[in-house]
C-alpha cells in the first residue's frame, strides 16, 4: 500500500488541479463611470439697458435770497419766524422797518402830482385862448413864447418828474416791509428790533424749499454715458436725465437739468446738477438743505450687451457652459461696471450659458450638466 500511496497521491492531485483550471471563474469587464458633475447656469441674452452711474452730492436750495435793507430807517419788528431754521411761507412778513418818514415822503407826492397836474390844465387852457387870441388878432405865425408852448411843455415836465417822485415815495414805502416771495427757510439772522438800517446792511439770508437740487460729480469714463454736452445750458425737457436720489433709505426722483461747463476745484471733474422732486408732504419731510445724498443717474441707452453678476468675472473672462455641456473659459470685453454687475459687449457666444456654482477645479472642455430652464 505504502508503494502505491506516492503515485496515488500525486495522480490525485493533477486530476484537483485540472478541474479548478477548468472551473476558473471569468474576470468581467466593467466600463469605467465618468463623474459629470451638476452646475448651475444662468442663460445670456443680450439686452438693451440703461447706463446707471453713480454719484454723490450735497442738496442745496436753488433759489437763494439775501434780504438787504435799502433805506435808512429803524427796525421796528422782526417775526418770529426769521429765527434761523425757521420756515416761513408764501407772503409771510418777516421784517418791518419804520415807515412814518416813507408815508409822509409818499403823501407829499401825492399831493406834488395833483398840483402838477392842477398846473398843467391850466397851461393847456391858458394855451388854448393864448392861440384864440393871436389868430384873432391875424398878425401872422406866433412867436412859441406867445402862444405859451415852453410853459405848456415846462407843466406837462413837472407833471411826469411829480408822478415819478410819486412812484419812488410808493416803493420806498413797500421796502419798509420784507414779505417772502416763496415758502422757505432762513438761513441766518443779522439784524433784530431796534437796530438802525443803512442802504445795503444784510438784515438775513432765506431760501426757497420748493426748488431743491444737488450737484452730481461724473467720473471722467462715465462722461460719454451721460450723452451730455457740458456747457452749462438748461437741458430741454424731453433731454433730461432721471435721477433716482438716496436719502437715508428713502428714494427720492429727480431730472438733470445742467450740465455744468467748467471742473469743479474740488473733485476735478465735471457735474451735473439734477432737480430734487417734491411730490407730497411726506417726501418734503426727507430732503433738507445740506443733506448728504447718493444718486443713480439713468445715462444713455446701451445696445447688445450681456448683464453679468461682477464677482463671475475674473482676469477680463468668466467660465460659461457652451452648446456641447463643456465648460469653457471665455475671454470678454467689459465695457464697464455698475455696481455689482459687469456690462460685457464681446467675447460670449451663441448657446453660452452662465456657470454660478464653484466647483474645486476648472478644466476646459469638462463635461457638465445642468436643468434647462
Amino acid at each position: 500500500m505504502k508503494k502505491y500511496f506516492g503515485p496515488g497521491f500525486l495522480f490525485l492531485s493533477i486530476f484537483v488541479t485540472f478541474l479548478m483550471i477548468l472551473n476558473k471563474p471569468s474576470a468581467m469587464v466593467e466600463e469605467k463611470k465618468v463623474n459629470v458633475p451638476y452646475v448651475k447656469t444662468m442663460m445670456l441674452l443680450p439686452q438693451t439697458v440703461s447706463a446707471q452711474i453713480a454719484s454723490q452730492g450735497f442738496i442745496r436750495p436753488k433759489n437763494k435770497l439775501n434780504i438787504t435793507s435799502q433805506l435808512n430807517a429803524r427796525v421796528e419788528w422782526v417775526s418770529e419766524k426769521m429765527e434761523e431754521g425757521s420756515s416761513f411761507n408764501l407772503g409771510d412778513t418777516l421784517i418791518r422797518l419804520d415807515r412814518r418818514d416813507y408815508e409822509l415822503a409818499f403823501i407829499t407826492a401825492e399831493a406834488n402830482v395833483l398840483n402838477a397836474e392842477v398846473n398843467l390844465e391850466r397851461e393847456k387852457a391858458e394855451s388854448d385862448l393864448a392861440s384864440k387870441e393871436w389868430d384873432r388878432v391875424g398878425g401872422g405865425s406866433g412867436s412859441a413864447l406867445a402862444l405859451r408852448k415852453p410853459q405848456l411843455a415846462q407843466a406837462k415836465a413837472n407833471l411826469e418828474a411829480a408822478r415819478a417822485n410819486l412812484e419812488r415815495a410808493k416803493r420806498d414805502l413797500d421796502r419798509t416791509a420784507f414779505i417772502a416771495s416763496f415758502n422757505g427757510r432762513v438761513r441766518s439772522k443779522n439784524t433784530d428790533i431796534g437796530s438802525t438800517t443803512f442802504p445795503g446792511t444784510m438784515l438775513g439770508t432765506i431760501y426757497s424749499t420748493e426748488n431743491l437740487e444737488i450737484q452730481l460729480p461724473i467720473a471722467d469714463q462715465d462722461i460719454i454715458f451721460t450723452g451730455l454736452d457740458f456747457n452749462g445750458l438748461q437741458i430741454p425737457d424731453k433731454k433730461q436725465l432721471d435721477v433716482r436720489i438716496n436719502l437715508n433709505g428713502q428714494m427720492v426722483n429727480g431730472k438733470v437739468i445742467r450740465a455744468e461747463a467748467e471742473v469743479d476745484p474740488k473733485t476735478r471733474m465735471l457735474s451735473v446738477v439734477a432737480s430734487v422732486g417734491i411730490n407730497d408732504d411726506a417726501t418734503s419731510n426727507l430732503v433738507l438743505v445740506g443733506q448728504y445724498a447718493q444718486a443713480t443717474i439713468f445715462g444713455t441707452k446701451v445696445n447688445d450687451v450681456y448683464v453679468i453678476p461682477r464677482n463671475n468675472i475674473r482676469n477680463q473672462s468668466l467660465w460659461v457652459v457652451d452648446s456641447n455641456m463643456e465648460l469653457m473659459n471665455r475671454p470678454v470685453n467689459v465695457l464697464r461696471y455698475e455696481n455689482e454687475y459687469a456690462l460685457v459687449d464681446e467675447g460670449i457666444e451663441d448657446g453660452d450659458r452662465l456657470m454660478l456654482s464653484r466647483l474645486s477645479s476648472l478644466i476646459n472642455g469638462q463635461k457638465v450638466t445642468y436643468s434647462i430652464n
